[in-house]
């Protein structure tokens, strides 16, 4: 897959917010709306399982992707296994379930077709020096939350304040499917449900602690870009800035953010998703903007 000249697509950056299982939603939207539009961007920015959602699309693995999510949660009892702290072993499946499944999609054939493809961005998050990965998580989590009880804003200020720090990571500088496989578990390491982990020596956490919706981690050179949200948000809090696209779920997805047992709700968010991208692709091609 070759980059497109900016001109041959009506955007030329998408942004994947983050949102676990709802970012199917995603995967729905882009089958619908990208051979409709020609989608094709020259730079992709994304965060956390919208980082995996858009690694599956850039690898042409996305139905593969779909496939293994379902039965992998047709095949899962439980989200927490009280149990399995008797024996030593996870009491949460997600972390297993996740890197399953990337390592047996995301393999060295589709890692060759994301380093031929889009310029894609996945965004970290470092904790602040006085944090711990645990401490950490919570602090931002907790941070997170309030600011968005309290203000609702689409792009987070506070955990910056508390010394949280954005970084950003190119696909195409992984150079094996299991350096991909860290990438984007890193990009969603939210403790308990993904155990603490490091990179370069450093603890890092889900960067959507820092920007769910990662405009912060494209470059800088896009002008025309569509922004793929996981859930509603009220008209009034979607930025209004020139040259992004801002499109959402019509209503809440089925699915749970770190739901990992029920298949039907992965399949109903991705079939809203597409549902969701008809009636956009009806409303654009019918000269009225989203």
């Amino acid at each position: 897959m070759q980059s497109p000249e900016p001109s041959s697509s009506p955007f030329d950056a998408i942004v994947f917010a983050g949102g676990g299982a709802r970012c199917f939603w995603q995967l729905g939207f882009w089958q619908a709306v990208q051979p409709e539009l020609d989608l094709r961007p020259s730079q992709v920015a994304a965060v956390s399982a919208g980082a995996t959602v858009a690694c599956m699309i850039f690898a042409d693995r996305a139905a593969e992707g779909l496939a293994r999510f379902e039965r992998a949660t047709a095949d899962n009892a439980r989200n927490f296994y009280p149990g399995h702290v008797f024996r030593r072993e996870p009491l949460f499946p997600h972390y297993d379930i996740y890197r399953r499944i990337l390592a047996e999609t995301l393999d060295a054939r589709a890692l060759s077709r994301l380093h031929a493809g889009p310029e894609l961005r996945v965004l970290l998050a470092r904790p602040p020096a006085y944090a711990g990965p645990y401490s950490g998580a919570w602090l931002g989590i907790a941070a997170y939350s309030l600011e968005k009880k309290l203000t609702r804003p689409m792009h987070p200020r506070l955990p910056a304040c508390l010394g949280f720090e954005p970084e950003v990571v190119e696909v195409r500088d992984c150079e094996t499917p299991a350096e991909l496989s860290d990438l984007l578990l890193q990009s969603a390491c939210t403790p308990p449900f993904v155990p603490p982990l490091w990179r370069h020596g450093r603890p890092v956490l889900d960067g959507g602690l820092v920007d769910n919706v990662p405009i912060v981690a494209l470059s800088g050179r896009t002008e025309r870009i569509l922004v793929l949200l996981t859930r509603p948000h009220p008209q009034a809090r979607v930025p209004d800035a020139p040259g992004r696209v801002y499109v959402q779920p019509s209503r809440p997805v089925p699915a749970g953010r770190w739901d990992y047992t029920d298949p039907e709700a992965i399949r109903a968010t991705f079939d809203l998703g597409r549902r969701d991208g008809e009636d956009f692709v009806t409303r654009r091609c019918g000269g009225a903007d989203p």
